[in-house]
């Protein structure tokens, strides 16, 4: 890897012989000089790279030109070949006429740089007729799940010159006639390399993208993109798998501001009576929630700004801030506003407004949004017609929103890495600063955001890691290879391997697939269980079965399917056009006649069918807000560490507290809540929880009961297996049934009121666990838990085991855990099933972290880190938010299906398991196969 640093100066006009567009032809220069005042650094070191044909990978913040950078050399040399070819020649060759493709992880984004691209291939046209000169016909096609059948069937036909994908589609054509489309490639441009280089569906492109090349006389040249990622080698090895790749990070000059608010005085005193506007008390206590003052406050900075965008943790807050926001609004503006509208004439028409005023102040954007609706929605924010949006991680990526002028964020952002790529959704333009605010909604979640604002103004982004052997997308693009090509069991590990994700791969884990999809296990058991493909293991060559290509066709890809409703308005023909989706544990509490909101619009349900929700309008009308169980991974290790520091610093140096809060943004309310929340933490408990002090709080709750409170910063990934292990040693030590719930901030633990001789016993024994045999204990307690029995059914999707019936096609999500839980009771009985290894894997390296937790007690071991006792009265402000999280489990802990809360005893195949978690060495997986630990494993599953 060869990293390049271009000169941060302003360049040098390209109009001198050696400027930095000298390199292009003189149509293209002259298209670029009219357009902007001097390449950008980051532009000026991609196009160096790519000119002298190397893997490129560009980081820099956003709005440095970065896609322009990356585009502009193929598109020249598009120019150029247009020149010099004879076009008719072109067009009766179209399997090679496309040459650069172009990959996007979101569609939205892929319609949006087909959108930007009209403008250098317009302009560029314009150039050539004005100059007399042969106008160069480039044409550009975009593939994605939103494409028409019509435009896919013109590009299989007829080609173009860039193609515009999704990684999905990209498998798709692959696994197709289309591939011969693709035979002329010479450019790859990956864009927002970050946002999936660490997932299986990165895992998934780096194959694909190696299945392209080897349709190619040479291998296609890769271009990454990325603004915030590190580091920045681990994001090479991904992007050309460990191939050389020149990286283009020029010094940035991006200025993040971002204030964080919080508009109330005491964030723990929100009944005292307010104030009017005199100062007389009208004796009227507040509203005893933070939301309220939060929603008016965003509605002010709305009102304040040009084009705002909201972003939200989660699609039903979305939902609900963006009525609440309109509704706010309606009540300030005297304007009877329509939430059930969704075209802004009706609701100029019913309130009167004059054209030109905004029919709502703010629109939802979320993925259970129609893309049609979605699109609406970005180019009325484009347009200035709507003022604001409020978004979930829809709009995180590089999306170009126009002038967004201020980014608010409600909740703290799930990460720096995150918090940049929101805020910086601001200011998209070269050199424009980005404004950002963020409202937390409690004192645990300011500390939170606080420490997160303090690290996106010094860039301290999460790092990266590549995902290792993922067994199940190994087995789904085995199949998906076979089906095109016959192949050699040694051609094909060479293929895998030269992907980073699969650079590791060794036979006895590709043969374990191998047996899997080659018919090895019982069908007769389980019908997906029939072979896919042939395997000679005389000769070594795989060959398809009948049917393969189409089960990769209609069941491929790595999101997972939550089994979502799609919503349809009625019609009298049946289904019209789409509104969105909704999740199907809301779709089955909901009766034909009720409303819901959706997409910041009211629609009434007409019919409920096995596969889909059809509605009516519901204009003016409330609508209860729908929700989407969804996953999230928590705050990473990295930021804990750096989540206990910043405590550390701040606890330590009272003097210099007040003067460190403002200088990262926090306005006055938000210093002296910190502060007192911190102040009252070290009241409660003598000393505050940081990286490298843990606290074991222990107090009785209303009945009696003990609540064991550990507090740590280092986030849910490591806290979860952290809770399984201890939960198992009390139940173990004490045999009574004690219930644990891990969080962000800690694990909270429930024993019941139970007699110890000579008092209450020493916990740390319990709490601290052996570095060296950790990851056995964690596996042990992994089989009876409801994360393994779901990313199993996830895993055994993603491998094919369990295939969708047509594309499109609806699968109800109980059936999925259903036909999961018949697969696994097969599949459990055979040591070396390796989707069962790759669930195992999946929860220790990808859900949890569990290196993260050996290296953890490994400093507790040596004394770098300690663990104090104590006991309070009451719960201490740290442990009341952590209780909060404790509550909300167990209200809904009902709510969780059967399927994925009954234990499963499994035996794994050591050999293979230790392959796929870092060599034969890895400690403390012999023990895994205990005879003792299966029989626990069944006795739990019969208690059940």
């Amino acid at each position: 890897m060869v990293c390049v640093t271009p000169r941060a100066g302003r360049p040098r006009s390209s109009e001198q012989a050696d400027g930095p567009t000298a390199r292009f032809s003189p149509l293209v220069r002259a298209w670029f000089d009219s357009s902007f005042a001097a390449p950008t650094p980051a532009q000026i070191g991609a196009w160096e790279a790519i000119g002298r044909g190397d893997n490129t990978l560009v980081v820099a913040p956003t709005g440095s030109g970065k896609t322009l950078s990356a585009f502009l050399s193929s598109i020249d040399a598009l120019v150029r070949a247009a020149a010099s070819t004879d076009t008719n020649a072109a067009a009766a060759a179209p399997a090679g006429r496309c040459k650069v493709l172009y990959l996007s992880p979101i569609k939205a984004l892929a319609v949006d740089v087909e959108r930007n691209l009209r403008s250098p291939l317009a302009g560029i046209a314009g150039l050539a007729r004005a100059q007399g000169l042969p106008t160069p016909e480039i044409s550009v096609a975009v593939r994605s799940g939103d494409t028409s059948t019509a435009d896919r069937r013109a590009f299989a036909r007829s080609g173009a010159d860039i193609l515009i994908t999704t990684p999905e589609s990209l498998f798709l054509i692959l696994t197709s006639r289309a591939r011969e489309m693709l035979a002329g490639v010479e450019t790859v441009i990956l864009d927002e390399v970050h946002s999936i280089a660490g997932s299986k569906r990165g895992a998934h492109l780096a194959v694909s993208l190696d299945r392209l090349d080897v349709l190619l006389e040479r291998p296609a040249q890769r271009v990454g993109l990325s603004a915030t990622v590190r580091p920045v080698e681990e994001a090479s090895r991904f992007l050309a798998g460990g191939r050389p790749v020149t990286v283009v990070a020029p010094p940035s000059t991006k200025v993040i501001d971002v204030d964080l608010i919080v508009p109330v005085e005491d964030m723990t005193q929100l009944g005292v009576p307010t104030e009017d506007l005199s100062g007389a008390s009208t004796g009227e206590p507040r509203r005893t929630s933070i939301w309220p003052h939060v929603e008016e406050r965003v509605v002010d900075l709305i009102e304040q700004h040009h084009s705002t965008i909201v972003f939200a943790n989660s699609r039903r807050l979305a939902e609900r801030l963006t009525a609440r926001i309109n509704e706010i609004h309606a009540e300030r503006t005297g304007v009877g506003l329509d939430p059930g509208t969704s075209s802004p004439a009706e609701v100029m028409a019913q309130s009167g407004t004059s054209e030109g005023a905004p029919p709502v102040l703010a629109r939802a954007h979320h993925g259970s949004v129609s893309a049609e609706q979605r699109s609406i929605i970005e180019n009325e924010l484009k347009s200035g017609r709507l003022p604001a949006v409020v978004a979930t991680s829809s709009l995180e990526l590089g999306i170009d929103m126009g002038a967004v002028d201020l980014v608010i964020q409600v909740e703290s952002p799930p990460s720096v890495a995150g918090g940049l790529q929101r805020i910086g959704r601001a200011g998209h333009q070269v050199g424009a600063p980005s404004h950002g605010v963020i409202f937390p909604k409690f004192r645990g979640d300011l500390l939170s955001s606080t420490v997160v604002a303090a690290g996106m103004q010094t860039g301290a982004i999460e790092s990266l890691s590549v995902t290792s052997l993922p067994l199940d997308v190994a087995a789904q693009q085995i199949v998906a290879i076979v089906a095109m090509d016959p192949i050699t069991v040694d051609d094909l590990q060479a293929l895998l391997r030269r992907s980073a994700p699969f650079a590791g791969l060794g036979r006895g884990a590709l043969d374990a697939v191998l047996d899997m999809l080659s018919g090895r296990y019982p069908s007769e058991e389980f019908a997906e269980l029939r072979p896919r493909i042939v395997w000679d293991r005389v000769s070594g060559l795989l060959t398809p079965r009948p049917g393969a290509q189409m089960l990769a066709i209609t069941s491929g890809g790595t999101i997972p399917d939550r089994g979502l409703f799609g919503v349809f308005l009625a019609s009298g023909e049946g289904p019209g056009r789409r509104v969105g989706e909704l999740d199907e544990e809301m779709v089955y509490e909901s009766r034909v006649g009720d409303v819901f909101a959706l997409g910041s619009s009211s629609w009434r349900i007409v019919d409920i069918t096995q596969d889909r929700v059809l509605v009516v309008p519901a204009s003016g009308q409330p609508g209860k807000l729908p929700f989407w169980r969804g996953d999230s991974l928590g705050r990473p290790a990295e930021l804990g560490m750096a989540h206990g520091a910043f405590v550390r610093e701040i606890v330590g140096a009272p003097e210099a507290a007040h003067a460190r809060l403002t200088a990262i943004g926090l306005d006055a309310n938000a210093t002296n809540n910190l502060l007192t929340y911190l102040n009252d933490q070290q009241a409660a408990t003598r000393i505050v929880p940081d990286e490298k002090t843990l606290v074991l709080e222990r107090f009785r709750d209303e009945l009696g009961d003990w609540r064991l409170v550990i507090h740590s910063p280092y986030g849910a990934a490591v806290h979860a297996p952290w809770a399984l292990v201890v939960a198992a040693r009390m139940r173990e030590r004490f045999g009574v049934d004690v219930a644990a719930m891990h969080a962000d901030d800690g694990i909270v633990l429930r024993l019941p009121d139970i007699e110890f001789e000579g008092g209450f016993p020493d916990l740390l024994d319990l709490i601290s666990l052996d570095p060296d045999l950790l990851q056995a204990e964690v596996t042990d307690q992994i089989g009876g838990s409801a994360v393994f029995a779901s990313r199993f059914r996830e895993c055994a999707s993603r491998a094919l085991l369990l295939p969708r019936r047509q594309i499109g096609a609806r699968q109800p999500l109980w059936q999925q855990r259903l036909r999961a839980g018949q697969l696994l009771e097969v599949a459990s009985r055979y040591p070396s099933f390796p989707i069962i290894a790759e669930a195992v894997r999946e929860c220790l390296q990808d859900v949890f972290d569990v290196p993260a937790l050996a290296e953890l007690h490994r400093n507790i071991a040596n004394r770098q880190v300690r663990i104090i006792e104590v006991e309070t009265a009451q719960p201490s402000p740290f442990a009341s938010s952590l209780l909060f999280g404790y509550v909300a489990q167990f209200i809904y802990d009902g709510d969780s299906p059967l399927a994925e809360r009954r234990a499963a005893a499994l035996t794994l195949d050591p050999n293979l398991l230790a392959e796929l978690l870092g060599g034969a060495d890895a400690p403390g997986l012999r023990d895994l196969l205990d005879p003792a630990a299966v029989v626990a494993a069944e006795a739990d599953l019969q208690r059940l």
